[in-house]
């Protein structure tokens, strides 16, 4: 068990992967639809870094960890902290 208490800090990371097509993908292409894929992924901010975000899947204590290159994330929404 950690002994340091880390603070309750919920957040939802929007953020964009990459994506690949299988085959003859002209069309695709040429309507512009070749994008990265959206995502949205909710958990409980442990480290904000230059280069990095880290969230855990439970709180207090640290559990699944998640880190996000900045680069594909496109914001961060803080959320409450009331009801935990």
């Amino acid at each position: 068990m950690n002994k340091k208490r880390q603070k309750c800090r919920p957040v939802i990371i929007k953020w964009v992967d990459i994506t690949s097509w299988v085959g003859w993908n002209d069309e695709l292409y040429e309507e512009n639809r070749d994008v990265p894929t959206p995502f949205k992924t909710i958990g409980f901010l442990i480290r904000k870094a230059k280069d990095r975000i880290t969230i855990s899947d439970t709180w207090p204590e640290v559990g699944n960890l998640t880190t996000f290159p900045l680069g594909c994330v496109q914001e961060v929404i803080e959320l409450s902290c009331d009801g935990f």
